[in-house]
């Protein structure tokens, strides 16, 4: 089962929720286990599985070592867009200018598909992950984009779609990562004396 489809990501932010958390940065220790950190593109030929994966690369074709490294880079500059708030994110100029420039790698044309819906697509077949590009287009058009957030506590950055009606979750898990923070902030205040146990 992909990511999406477990934690019940609209089909259209699909391929760009799963890109983000290909990555998994979080380092939390649950019932006595460390959680063991992992990247699903970390080479090359990761990369080609987790594309092929995804519908993205054909059966032969390869991933150069320059087209791995402008991936991560990819990953990287949108994970950290939506690492500020979403209001904040206009302001991040340093991220747009880099998400700016990794995009111009990914040349994207407007297509009118058989169903007469119109998409965004890569042009050529080597840079298919232009349809992540898209995908963050299409939330960004559709005011949806302040969803897609990444988790505010530091053990985590896991990217969640929060689907709350007031749009304002911090977290990815309120019973793990939140319940992590707010015992670990009453711990703080207890230890400073604001709090008398």
């Amino acid at each position: 089962m992909r990511l999406a489809e477990k934690y019940s990501v609209p089909s259209e932010a699909a391929l760009l929720y799963d890109f983000l958390n290909s990555i998994d940065l979080r380092r939390y220790v649950e019932k006595g286990q460390q959680h063991v950190q992992a990247d699903a593109l970390a080479t090359p030929v990761q990369l080609a599985a987790w594309m092929r994966g995804a519908g993205l690369l054909a059966k032969g074709e390869t991933i150069s070592a320059p087209d791995h490294r402008h991936t991560l880079e990819l990953r990287a500059a949108i994970r950290s867009l939506l690492q500020a708030p979403p209001d904040s994110r206009a302001k991040a100029r340093h991220c747009a200018d880099r998400l700016n420039k990794l995009s111009e790698l990914y040349p994207l044309v407007m297509r009118v598909t058989q169903a007469g819906n119109f998409e965004l697509q890569p042009t050529r077949s080597v840079h298919r992950l232009g349809r992540i590009l898209a995908e963050l287009f299409m939330l960004a058009a559709s005011r949806r984009l302040y969803r897609l957030k990444m988790c505010s506590s530091p053990e985590c950055q896991w990217v969640f779609f929060d689907r709350s009606k007031p749009a304002n979750r911090r977290w990815c898990s309120s019973l793990l990562c939140g319940n992590r923070q707010k015992t670990r902030n009453y711990r703080s205040r207890v230890k400073r004396g604001a709090i008398i146990p």
